[in-house]
Formats: structure tokens, C-alpha cells, sequence
């Protein structure tokens, strides 16, 4: 799957006039996939539609922060033949603590209130 291009992201604002564009694209199903570009016309722009971009992905999209500089990728998951409540997960890398807490914050459902999430939590 190859990411959308920055220049993408220019041209729409270049041919609508928009200062700042963010896209969001998803390919959805066993081999899904999500991906945001975001574009400004100029730093001020580009640095407003970085943040909004990063927003969308934590906030709306639930990734979260570590995983933007993380190097896992899930290779495969199977389910835990001696208890059905688990289930098994093969990784692209060696995971240390701070991955497993990544993934655990990734899974749990969300809680943010709607007041925290203005506030950028």
C-alpha cells in the first residue's frame, strides 16, 4: 500500500485555494491500512495541518502517540488454543515494556471526555 504524497495534498489546495489540506485515507479490510497528509502553504500552514493531523490520528483514528516513531508491525494473530479470552500476537520486533504499554493503551477502549479532547489531551 504506498502512502498518499505531500504533493497531493499541494495540488488540492492549489487548485481550490486552500492554505492548509489534510487527508485522510483508508484502506479497509485484512489488508487495511491508514494514512494521513497533511500540506500548508507556508511553515506557519504546514506546522496548523501538522497538528490537526496529528489530532485526527490520536483523537479520531485512536492512534496513539508512541506508535508514530514505533518500528512494530503486526505479522500475524492467532488465537490461544488453552484459554479462548487469549490471543496471540506475532510482531515485526523484540518488544520492551514501553511497547507492550503502547499496545495495551492502543486496545483499551477510549475515555476521553469531550471537554478533554478539546483541551488536547
Amino acid at each position: 500500500m504506498n502512502k498518499l504524497p505531500i504533493r497531493e495534498a499541494k495540488g488540492i489546495a492549489e487548485r481550490h485555494g486552500w492554505d492548509q489540506v489534510i487527508v485522510v485515507a483508508r484502506k479497509v479490510g485484512e489488508n487495511g491500512f491508514e494514512h494521513v497528509v497533511t500540506y500548508g502553504v507556508d511553515a506557519a500552514h504546514c506546522e496548523a495541518a501538522a497538528r490537526a493531523g496529528m489530532a485526527i490520528k490520536h483523537h479520531v483514528m485512536r492512534w496513539p502517540a508512541s506508535l508514530f516513531d514505533s518500528e512494530l508491525r503486526v505479522l500475524s494473530v492467532g488465537r490461544d488454543a488453552d484459554n479462548p479470552r487469549s490471543i496471540s500476537v506475532v510482531l515485526s520486533e523484540e518488544v520492551s515494556d514501553d511497547d507492550l504499554r503502547m499496545i495495551h493503551e492502543f486496545l483499551k477502549p477510549p475515555t476521553f471526555s469531550p471537554e478533554r479532547v478539546a483541551e488536547g489531551v
